[in-house]
């Protein structure tokens, strides 16, 4: 701790001159306190702005999704009995994704007499292509793709019954199914070609069922 100490020879202080002197040193200290404050006060700062956030998205149409008519139908049918149809499907999402082709027999409704049990004796082959030239049902201009997607040969992506259609996104047929499933990119688009037909099988009479098809696309890994 400093001392204070007067010359020699120096009077006694008396109680005036410490209060002044006590006053002066609580002076001094304030000031220089004061000082360090205002130079604490100082600074800078430099920013990034205009940082935006957006979501990207996954999105798929198809040229019947706006109309109330199914793509297939046969009513009354007899053994060998068939209907063909055709749809585009677009991805408009602006992430890569893949798609998985499956339906629900029924609707997806809880099963009641009549809506699935003819889905065994009706035999659907689905054939991805390109050329349609009527946006929905109609497969004029339907040419099948040429390569082999593990179902068989001009672009096969399903061959079975109505019964063995895939019912989920996992078992769903990917777009195409043989090896590595394709990436959908912004602006990509296919047709499909379904083929219903029903089985020379008696145990189909006066037997019906409703189905939903669906292609879902997810992000890619």
């Amino acid at each position: 701790m400093s001392t204070f100490s007067l010359p020699a020879g120096s009077p006694p202080p008396t109680s005036r001159s410490l209060r002044l002197g006590l006053t002066a040193l609580v002076l001094l200290l304030a000031g220089a306190l004061g000082g360090a404050g205002t130079w604490a006060a100082f600074s800078a700062a430099t920013a990034n702005t205009g940082n935006a956030f957006a979501a990207g998205s996954v999105t798929l149409d198809n040229s019947g999704s706006s109309g109330s008519t199914p793509m297939l139908s046969l009513a009354g049918a007899v053994p060998g009995d068939t209907d063909t149809s055709c749809i585009t499907v677009d991805y408009d999402g602006t992430l890569d994704a893949n798609v998985s082709l499956y339906g629900r027999t029924g609707d997806g409704a809880p099963a009641t007499a009549g809506t699935f049990e003819l889905a065994p004796y009706l035999d659907l082959t689905v054939r991805r292509g390109t050329g349609l030239t009527q946006p929905y049902d109609s497969c004029v201009g339907f040419t099948a793709d040429t390569g082999d997607y593990g179902h068989g040969p001009h672009g096969i992506v399903y061959d079975g019954t109505l019964e063995d259609f895939p019912d989920d996104f996992d078992a769903g047929r990917w777009d195409p199914t043989f090896g590595t499933p394709e990436v959908w990119t912004t602006g990509e688009s296919h047709d499909y070609e379904f083929v219903i037909t029903v089985r020379d099988d008696n145990a189909a009479q006066g037997l019906s069922a409703e189905q939903t098809f669906t292609w879902e696309a997810r992000l890619a890994p």
